[in-house]
């Protein structure tokens, strides 16, 4: 069969087109290829003493910390001698490797050794933007935004609604942006004249609030600064000020601290300051609430606006690699209940880990350091209520009840 003149040519181009969509694919698995690197590992854990679903989920998890240590791994030795003899030497080893996904291949149980195989195939990458665990990335861990606090109330007079304003813009920001578990409660933390505003990390503090909203972590803002000055030298400005008048503010410069709080381990995970300088006509008004659009077209608005969105998004970016942590709260007829909502993104049939709290709080020189804990099984999610869902148990080792931890790993 012979191709016309016309033919020849189209069926040139198409090969031409077909050519380049063929090198971009080359290209793009390449690209993939140098990011992730795949492996293919065996995850062993014991059955001895335990269920054969406890043991494959150790397996699997054992695969993947062994996945992890193929890859840029780094290795701190120490040795110690005496009279040029070794006395002793430790090794510790430190995988900067992130796991991106995994598959499961295989899987054998040989009730003869009394172990669990799992054969996985683990790719690993090393972006910096990527979460260090592969399980639970798509939940959302409930926020609690607090109203905002001001160190001194003076340096905002001028501003009304300033304090569950500044809130609602944050919990509104947030839900734009996607973040869906949130609560807020009305009630500030007590401040005191000439006090430096912390966050309170007493647990007889932040307990009642994790009772009342069921949060994982609370978001506490301070404005630590939004003192308004005149930089006119002007002699109708000096007139003025002589005359006990208030001279024309055109300098502001605003300044946001920012705490992000764990309320099952009462203790800070991210600190932010956030701040601009504002020049112009900074003075707001009180008949221009913070929040309105007539707040936000001021000088002083446009920088609380840059302030509001960068805290949003630093806040989101960190929370998308926090793990999912809630508690069982209630069991009913071998049924568990979890304080968790829809909105943390869990669904029915999602398995989660269950760690058991193991004897009474360690303390020292008056702190609470926490609770030891150890892996006491996994539940799969049943029913998905309002305010809370329910659980049944797949494996477990030893007891399961209420008060136990309830981890995405």
């Amino acid at each position: 069969m012979q191709l016309s003149n016309v033919g020849k040519l189209s069926f040139f181009r198409l090969s031409i087109h077909g050519l380049m969509l063929l090198m971009l694919w080359l290209g793009a698995v390449m690209f993939a290829q140098a990011d992730s690197r795949c492996v293919a590992v065996t995850g062993v854990a014991s059955m001895d003493g335990v269920e054969r679903a406890y043991a494959r989920q150790m397996a699997i998890r054992n695969g993947l910390e062994l996945a992890s240590m193929q890859n840029n791994l780094h290795i701190s030795a120490r040795s110690d001698t005496e009279n040029f003899q070794l006395k002793n030497q430790a090794s510790r080893f430190t995988s900067r490797s992130k796991i991106q996904r995994f598959g499961i291949m295989g899987e054998y149980a040989d009730d003869e050794l009394k172990q669990y195989e799992v054969e996985l195939n683990v790719c690993l990458t090393e972006d910096p933007s990527a979460c260090g665990h592969a399980f639970g990335v798509h939940y959302q861990n409930r926020v609690v935004i607090a109203p905002a606090v001001i160190e001194n109330s003076r340096e905002a007079n001028d501003i009304s609604n300033l304090i569950t304003g500044y809130q609602n813009e944050l919990y509104r920001r947030l839900k734009e942006s996607g973040y869906n578990n949130l609560d807020m409660i009305d009630y500030a933390q007590s401040i005191q004249p000439g006090n430096l505003v912390t966050p309170n990390l007493d647990p007889e503090v932040l307990r009642p609030i994790q009772d009342q909203t069921g949060g994982q972590f609370l978001l506490m803002s301070v404005v630590r600064s939004a003192a308004a000055q005149s930089e006119n030298k002007a002699f109708m400005d000096s007139v003025r000020r002589f005359y006990d008048f208030d001279s024309k503010k055109n300098r502001r410069y605003v300044e946001i601290d920012w705490y992000l709080i764990d309320l099952n381990k009462h203790r800070i995970v991210k600190q932010q300051r956030e701040g601009f300088e504002v020049r112009g006509d900074v003075r707001v008004g009180r008949d221009r609430p913070f929040g309105t659009a007539a707040f936000f077209k001021t000088d002083t608005g446009q920088a609380f606006h840059a302030i509001l969105n960068q805290q949003s998004e630093q806040l989101y970016n960190h929370l998308n690699c926090e793990l999912l942590e809630t508690e069982i709260i209630d069991v009913r007829n071998g049924e568990y209940v979890l304080f968790l909502s829809a909105e943390s993104g869990v669904q029915v049939g999602d398995q989660l880990s269950v760690y058991q709290r193991v004897g009474n709080p360690v303390r020292f020189q008056g702190r609470n350091l926490g609770v030891d804990e150890t892996p006491a099984g996994f539940l799969k999610i049943t029913r998905i209520l309002p305010k809370f869902a329910v659980g049944e148990l797949v494996a477990q080792n030893g007891r399961v009840q209420i008060g136990d931890v309830v981890r995405s790993w």
